[in-house]
């Protein structure tokens, strides 16, 4: 229970917000043994409705340290990799 915690504390700081419902989900999401290396993930962009629910903003982010973006070996998962990015109240930083 107390990894939910943590998840609903970095939502908060993120969002401004408490979270709407909390979904716990079971599924495979470990990354497997063998990926593929498809490049660097120089940016990121999304959309979140953090600090004004109810109305999403489109964020874009250019990474200083850039990551890996990588894929499972059937092409259907992505998965980022390294990096030195951190999520913060102030949103996704480096």
């Amino acid at each position: 229970m107390e990894s939910v915690q943590q998840g609903m504390a970095l939502y908060r700081g993120f969002n401004g917000f408490e979270p709407a419902q909390v979904v716990k989900v079971h599924h495979h999401r470990v990354i497997p043994p063998v990926v593929v290396e498809l490049g660097e993930l120089v940016g990121l962009m999304y959309r979140s409705d953090k600090g004004q629910p109810g109305q999403p903003q489109t964020y874009i982010h250019r990474m200083d340290d850039p990551p890996r973006l990588v894929s499972n070996i059937e092409g259907t998962q992505l998965y980022i990799v390294g990096g030195s990015y951190q999520v913060t109240p102030r949103g996704i930083e480096g």
